[in-house]
């Protein structure tokens, strides 16, 4: 990264990079060269958002709050109580379509 010198940190969006494994190269990239990650979203559902907080712990910041912002979400999952993440007790991202 011969411009990493030139930034204080990255942010990810899930939806552009092309999901969580290439989020993840991108992650060890930063930290490689001591940058600050921040991941984000766009308006998107629970799906893509829960998708995106599995990632919370490698990060310095997150801002996940695109589902919160649709007049009805295609499914339930991650949900967020002032600023903290609740992960569903289910498995993989937790994600559960909402039915018709």
């Amino acid at each position: 990264m011969n411009c990493a010198p030139l930034f204080h940190g990255i942010n990810i969006k899930l939806m552009k990079c092309g999901g969580i494994t290439a989020a993840l190269r991108m992650i060890k990239t930063a930290r490689e060269n001591n940058l600050l990650l921040m991941a984000g979203c766009m308006t998107e559902s629970t799906v893509g958002i829960s998708a995106l907080t599995q990632l919370a712990p490698l990060l310095d910041f997150i801002d996940s709050d695109g589902s919160l912002l649709l007049a009805k979400d295609i499914a339930r999952g991650v949900s967020f109580d002032y600023g903290e993440i609740i992960f569903p007790e289910l498995n993989g991202s937790g994600v559960v379509l909402n039915s018709k």
